[in-house]
């Protein structure tokens, strides 16, 4: 496979596209004022431990307090000093999960070891685990924890069988080890100077654990190219361009230290078009967060995001086939399966996903549709889970959220329909509106209103010569004056009163 990584650096965003065989597969987006935090190592303080949720909230410093389960609390651990101190010796204390319940495990105002394992989202904040790792070129080193093991996306037996006798040979006494798909291929004494690098971090980020006082960052991860320098740059890529002499630089010096076999590949693009213009990706880029995807055939995807889901439905729209009427559905549901894998990767959608897959007839057709999504998904490296598929067609699957989806990153509520996609006709508008003045009217405690109307409403309300605006004031007996605020949603109102001199649409507004 052809893997390719362009690099737009921009002072406001850093924009990282990963091409395979020539089609954009990832897009990696990063904000100046929005850096990532998945993988930073925190001294944090317990804010609240709540035993109905098994739970505890932990405060790093964040403006909202992080979640910890207690699926993810480490004896030894949170014993943030006493495991600070066993990381400084080089012995550091057995981290086990004891199936105890959370009360029994921390208390309120503790100190802890914890590590982010998932971004903030919308209103929730960070979720952290006090299971502890630092990621390397080769290995993912976990201290406290016996494993030597060697990645499950390494699938050669033979060289499965060998990373695992390098890395028991290797590995310090107290870090636990796994050898990363990096690893492939590379010699003893690369994996030992990799281990012996990340062993010098630990005592670092113990030293600084030690002396400090909650709530403190004690390791943050890469910046976003060299972390995908790390995890992703292997021995398949064909290039890695970018347009920043900053980035070249410290890209080529990083691959130098850790594979200088790749060092070479780094190159610097001095074009005067943009550079993801030049290789087509904002071509590529078109509808990234569109609603529609087309497929080559003519058929669709649908895809809506949720609160609690994201559903994609997938349609024949123009293809109508030549044959059967069931070839035409295995046909279009074997594209779709194709592209709903990559719709996820590259809009990097997580939580639980809903596929709804054209109505199969033949059971080893709906086998064929469910075997192509798994060997799709097989290909992306953020983990998903696929239910068989149902008699309907529809496909129940999760995969790993670790941040914010691409639309999310990338757009805002609207500011007409505040996100809901649809806004209250002029009628329905005029009609709530009218609701809420005969209950001011009722209550009368105030005479004299000033209503403040998007600048679409009021023209509803001043038709036929402003009979619909006669019609409310004269039904509900007050005195209104009518004010345009473009500011305001076409569907939203805010009412005032002249009499108390305060907004009162709350208090009416049922």
């Amino acid at each position: 496979m052809k893997i390719e990584f362009i690099v737009n650096a921009h002072p406001d965003v850093t924009r990282i596209a990963v091409m395979e065989d020539g089609r954009l597969m990832e897009l990696i987006v990063e904000k100046s004022d929005e850096k990532r935090i998945v993988g930073n190592i925190y001294l944090g303080r317990v804010n609240a431990v709540l035993p109905g949720m098994q739970a505890a909230f932990v405060d790093i410093g964040m403006e909202r307090s992080a979640f910890l389960h207690v699926s993810d609390v480490r004896t030894g651990v949170v014993d943030a000093k006493g495991f600070a101190q066993s990381l400084v010796d080089e012995k550091p204390l057995t981290a086990e999960e004891t199936g105890r319940p959370i009360e029994d495990l921390i208390k309120r105002g503790q100190e802890v070891l914890v590590q982010v394992t998932k971004e903030p989202i919308g209103t929730k904040g960070a979720r952290v685990s006090s299971r502890i790792s630092i990621a390397g070129r080769y290995v993912v080193s976990m201290p406290g924890d016996p494993v030597a093991g060697v990645s499950r996306k390494i699938g050669d037996r033979k060289e499965r069988s060998r990373l695992r006798e390098i890395v028991t040979k290797v590995s310090s006494e107290g870090f636990g080890i796994i050898a990363r798909t990096a690893g492939t291929d590379q010699s003893e004494e690369a994996f030992k100077a990799d281990i012996e690098r990340i062993v010098e971090r630990w005592k670092e980020i113990g030293a600084l654990a030690v002396k400090s006082r909650a709530p403190m960052l004690l390791h943050q991860e890469h910046d976003v190219v060299t972390m995908t320098i790390r995890d992703l740059v292997s021995t398949d890529m064909t290039l890695f361009v970018t347009d920043s002499k900053e980035v070249y630089t410290a890209a080529r010096n990083y691959l130098k230290k850790l594979s200088p076999e790749l060092a070479g590949k780094i190159r610097l693009f001095r074009g005067r078009t943009p550079i993801f213009e030049h290789y087509g990706i904002e071509q590529e880029m078109t509808g990234i967060t569109d609603r529609e995807v087309e497929l080559k055939s003519g058929g669709a995807l649908v895809i809506d995001q949720t609160e609690a889901l994201v559903a994609v439905d997938v349609n024949t729209r123009r293809y109508v086939g030549r044959k059967s009427q069931e070839n035409t559905i295995l046909k279009t549901n074997l594209e779709a399966a194709k592209e709903v894998a990559r719709q996820l990767r590259l809009r990097d959608i997580g939580g639980i996903i809903v596929i709804d897959f054209i109505d199969m007839a033949k059971r080893e057709n709906r086998a064929a549709v469910l075997a192509r999504l798994e060997h799709e998904l097989a290909l992306d490296r953020t983990k998903s889970y696929v239910v068989e598929i149902s008699p309907l067609g529809l496909v129940e699957m999760t995969r790993k959220r670790v941040r914010p989806s691409l639309a999310q990153s990338l757009s805002e509520p609207c500011s007409r329909c505040g996100g809901s996609g649809r806004v209250l006709s002029p009628l329905s508008a005029s009609i709530r509106l009218e609701r809420l003045l005969e209950r001011v009217s009722a209550r009368k405690t105030h005479k004299s209103l000033v209503i403040s109307v998007h600048p679409e409403l009021a023209a509803y309300f001043m038709e036929e010569d402003g009979r619909r605006f006669e019609y409310l004031t004269g039904k509900a007996r007050l005195e209104i004056e009518l004010h345009e605020d473009q500011r305001l949603r076409v569907d939203e109102f805010r009412v005032y009163s002249l009499d108390s001199h305060e907004e009162i649409t709350k208090e009416f507004l049922q």
